[in-house]
């Protein structure tokens, strides 16, 4: 991803922001501000750990790989799990249109919920403990199961930042209206919806909540008012959650819901008996939720770069129960280059190079760690190409020459890529070839992935 050199072109900034507010053109003239060159980032995901599970029947075993990875683990994660009750006010009916009967229910609408919330057992799981018996894999007859889907998928603004769900793209941000600056991105985790034929047996093999004694509640919240008649509760959903890192394949999350539609009729008494019969309804959601924490150690940045003389520090972040009380260990493999003192502050010394700094710390007998790389020298401020356009014919070679800013740059690895290799191909040192007639785009990028520059190739027979 090439950047701006502020210092360089600041002046030119101020005048094109100003050229564009006199004209009032300010969200074209800031999408055409992101048009120059290499100030758009060039973006490779990161490939999953796990090969993407393309069917439904990979999807299963792909989840309860997950579970078994969690309650296999050298050392278990913390594994919590809570259960909610909750009534959608917006669905609540009544046959006599009363406003105040709808204004009264949801008024008990939230001492119900916490009345049946109140019932359920919270259960938890700590670092390392044993596997619980409350978690098991899941047991799903693919006869029995609607729908599944699996997100991972979104796009993210480079003018405004903001991320936008994949079903929401288009030429057109929806949060700041500029054209063609959704650029796609691949989020570290799967979410994955699994929706079960309520009933089957896949249903009644899984943990899905499905709260009771609700008549006796809406009884209990309104006797002195009315006296319950008749009462149905019928399950129209239930729903699996799961969301997984794709890079580590560690469970994040685990979620069972059902949803139902919930009927009573009410012989209202007393001052009240006016109102007769009346026939409510509302729908419904229960949810058992288990959460998974995993133990580990993470750097703020795993590769930089530093200049001689020049002070960086890592940070490291310690998942465990009390972070405060373990020391982390950190250690360079090149200390003729850098060396890290032990709160991360890294010092360079009269040489170039590279070294690896690595955090470590133990925890219930586990050693973690994570590493980053370290480039000493003069780091890279921008580069551009011998060429910026190259008309080809089929067959032809051309090799392009990556021109690094300042010309004393130290690293200057870099990686080739192509559009469309049909129609140009290039190899890891640059060369071109015409593979087919057409039109595409090759790019240069540093080895720290902040700079790039692009080459326009026309290839004709």
């Amino acid at each position: 991803m090439k950047k701006f050199n502020w210092r360089k072109y600041i002046y030119k900034i101020v005048v094109i922001v100003l050229i564009i507010f006199f004209v009032g053109g300010v969200g074209l003239g800031a999408a055409n501000i992101l048009s120059i060159e290499g100030t758009r980032e060039l973006y490779t995901p990161e490939e999953p750990l796990t090969p993407f599970p393309e069917t439904d029947a990979e999807k299963f075993d792909y989840i309860n790989s997950a579970i078994k990875k969690a309650l296999g683990a050298d050392l278990l994660p913390k594994i919590e799990c809570d259960e909610s009750f909750s009534i959608d006010e917006d669905t609540f009916k009544n046959s006599a249109n009363s406003s105040e009967i709808t204004a009264a229910a949801v008024i008990a609408q939230s001492g119900m919920e916490s009345a049946i919330e109140d019932r359920f057992e919270k259960k938890e799981t700590d670092f390392g403990a044993s596997a619980p018996d409350y978690l098991a894999p899941l047991n799903l007859n693919p006869a029995d199961v609607v729908s599944t889907e699996i997100n991972y998928i979104y796009y993210k603004c480079s003018m405004c930042t903001s991320s936008v769900p994949a079903e929401e793209y288009g030429e057109e941000c929806p949060e700041c209206g500029n054209l063609n600056t959704l650029d796609l991105r691949y989020s570290d985790d799967y979410e994955m919806v699994i929706h079960v034929t309520p009933g089957s047996a896949s249903f009644a093999s899984n943990p899905f909540p499905d709260t009771a004694d609700i008549d006796g509640l809406i009884e209990a919240e309104g006797k002195k008012f009315y006296s319950l008649g008749s009462f149905s509760k019928q399950v129209t959903d239930a729903e699996i959650y799961v969301r997984i890192n794709r890079l580590t394949d560690e469970i994040k999350e685990l979620q069972f819901k059902t949803f139902a539609a919930v009927n009573a009729k009410l012989s209202f008494k007393d001052e009240y008996s006016g109102l007769g019969d009346v026939e409510i309804s509302a729908d419904t959601e229960d949810r058992c939720r288990y959460s998974f924490t995993w133990a580990g150690l993470s750097l703020d940045k795993h590769e930089t770069t530093v200049e001689l003389g020049s002070s960086e520090v890592l940070k490291a972040t310690l998942t465990c129960d009390e972070p405060t009380d373990y020391e982390t260990v950190w250690s360079s493999d090149n200390e003729d280059v850098l060396t890290v003192d032990n709160e991360g502050y890294l010092k360079t010394h009269k040489k170039y190079g590279d070294a690896t700094i690595t955090a470590k710390f133990v925890f219930k007998d586990v050693e973690f760690s994570d590493s980053c790389i370290v480039h000493v020298g003069v780091p890279a401020e921008g580069v551009d190409l011998n060429k910026g356009k190259l008309k080809m014919k089929t067959g032809e070679e051309f090799n392009l020459v990556a021109e690094f800013d300042p010309g004393d740059t130290t690293n200057t690895k870099c990686f080739w890529f192509t559009n469309d290799a049909e129609v140009a191909a290039i190899d890891e040192n640059g060369k071109v070839t015409a593979a087919g007639a057409g039109k595409t785009v090759v790019y240069v990028v540093t080895d720290d992935g902040n700079y790039y520059s692009s080459c326009e190739v026309e290839v004709t027979d």
